[in-house]
């Protein structure tokens, strides 16, 4: 059995998949809700969010906000490709290790380019706020935010570091489960729900300070964590 199979996340969906075709549950029934399942199969919420995410990658569960997780197949659909291998709250564990030192780095290295381009970011964030059409707010929104940490990822001048986060950022972006996750929670970023953070990191860089970069960079991710997988 490889490593993937093992994920926590995989076996409770298997472990759910499994009692649809016990016909514990039947088509069109609503799994129950996160705390109950986490407390009967002894796992966090966040791996049962997970798991529930993936069940609808595979349609077998339909996600439907405000109402549930209903059932509406008993088996994956065809061509359904393998699981991902790492989870958004994997990734979010990850940019909570790394990107505090970047921000301090960033800090330590706060040329006048840096700062003219963070601080760009941050207006591209503002403005697009105020765009009426929906989809180009949003696509601003969330391309200012991807700009505005890997220009901090840039500064920390250590290539391997910066390839190391720009692929932890094309999984946190584009991975089929994050994105999912990520409309669940109302796409935090694509709303502006992070400016006030994004300015308090900007703030402590600007200033030099990297001990208080590293403090807001933690807290900023900690925070995205609380809205996206828990």
């Amino acid at each position: 059995m490889s490593g993937v199979t093992k994920r926590l996340y995989i076996k409770v969906a298997n472990e759910i998949i499994e009692q649809i075709k016990n016909k514990q549950y039947e088509i069109g029934d609503c799994i129950p809700p996160e705390r109950k399942l986490a407390e009967q199969l002894g796992v966090s919420r966040t791996v049962v969010r997970e798991a529930m995410v993936y069940l609808e990658m595979l349609g077998i569960a339909d996600i439907r906000k405000g109402s549930g997780v209903f059932v509406i197949r008993s088996t994956p659909k065809m061509g359904i490709g393998v699981a991902p291998e790492v989870t958004p709250f994997e990734i979010l564990e990850a940019r909570l290790l790394i990107e505090p030192e970047l921000a301090g780095r960033a800090a330590e290295n706060n040329t006048p380019e840096l700062i003219a381009e963070l601080s760009q970011c941050i207006q591209m964030m503002e403005s697009s706020m105020h765009f009426s059409e929906e989809s180009l707010r949003q696509q601003t929104s969330v391309d200012a935010d991807r700009k505005f940490h890997k220009t901090i990822s840039g500064a920390c001048n250590n290539p391997l570091l910066i390839k190391f986060y720009t692929e932890l950022s094309s999984l946190h972006m584009e991975g089929d489960m994050w994105m999912r996750m990520d409309e669940l929670a109302n796409e935090p970023a694509a709303r502006g729900q992070w400016v006030n953070d994004h300015k308090a990191i900007f703030n402590q860089i600007k200033k030099g300070n990297s001990e208080k970069a590293r403090e807001v960079m933690y807290q900023h991710i900690s925070n995205v964590i609380n809205e996206i997988a828990t």
